[in-house]
């Protein structure tokens, strides 16, 4: 009895065994799982494909101009000749939105005004490269640059034109251009101590003296109703008192009677 050994102790742990075998089953199928999912993070990333390159032609050498080409900075359009108007002369608007005026010869002038289609001004002085003239408005003296190439001649500036008389044949050697006399200052239709209308559109500059280079101290539009106080010695302007009191001198002929 003392020599022999339990049934249960010498017996082998079956129930053990199967637990153990299924926890390491298990096991072995988590980390499977695990392993399928973190393999594609793992794998490098593989070279991407480019098409084949390919090889294109030079482009062409530009053509180099020639050296003795004459550069301009622009077209000549508004260049004209001096000798077709002179400083001193008179000219007609042509064109057809009018003229801007500048306080400089150039694009960048500060603007001033604007000149309309068929006005008339008297040509100053030409800027050095011709393309500007200084000109100044018959209408109420002011003064400007204006691009050149934009005036036509005015009848009685003593542009040349041809006078055809009903007794002188075109053959006649005596039917010869003759120059138009230059146009005298417009007569002031209103005399001295009447009141006149103002019948300018654009109305007058009223000036300190009866000249367009007078301090400028105002304006009187158009239909107002003044009074005329004296005339120039030229009898080119018109000292006047307008209904406030104010008074000072404006070109003559621009005043129709009241």
């Amino acid at each position: 009895m003392r020599g022999r050994s339990s049934r249960s102790s010498g017996s082998f742990p079956f129930g053990t065994l199967m637990v153990a075998s299924v926890s390491i089953g298990a096991l072995a199928a988590l980390g499977w799982q695990v392993w399928q999912i973190l393999l594609p993070m793992l794998e490098p990333p593989s070279t991407p494909q480019f098409q084949q390159a390919v090889r294109l032609d030079p482009l062409p050498s530009p053509v180099s101009l020639p050296t003795n080409a004459p550069v301009t900075d622009g077209p000549a359009a508004g260049r004209i000749d001096p000798g077709e108007f002179p400083p001193g002369s008179r000219g007609r608007v042509i064109e057809p939105i009018g003229l801007a005026i500048r306080s400089q010869p150039a694009a960048d002038g500060a603007y001033q005004g604007g000149i309309v289609l068929g006005e008339t001004v008297t040509v100053l002085e030409y800027s050095a490269d011709g393309r500007w003239q200084r000109v100044r408005r018959e209408l109420n003296g002011q003064e400007g640059w204006v691009r050149a190439g934009n005036l036509g001649p005015v009848a009685g500036s003593g542009v040349v034109a041809t006078v055809n008389s009903p007794d002188v044949s075109p053959e006649d050697p005596t039917a010869a251009s003759t120059p138009l006399p230059t146009r005298a200052p417009a007569p002031a239709a209103v005399s001295v101590g009447s009141q006149g209308r103002v019948i300018e559109p654009i109305g007058l500059a009223l000036r300190a003296t009866p000249e367009a280079e007078g301090a400028y101290i105002g304006g009187v539009p158009m239909n107002e109703v003044v009074t005329v106080l004296g005339l120039s010695e030229d009898g080119r302007w018109q000292r006047i008192r307008r209904q406030d009191g104010q008074e000072g001198w404006v070109r003559a002929g621009n005043l129709a009677q009241e």
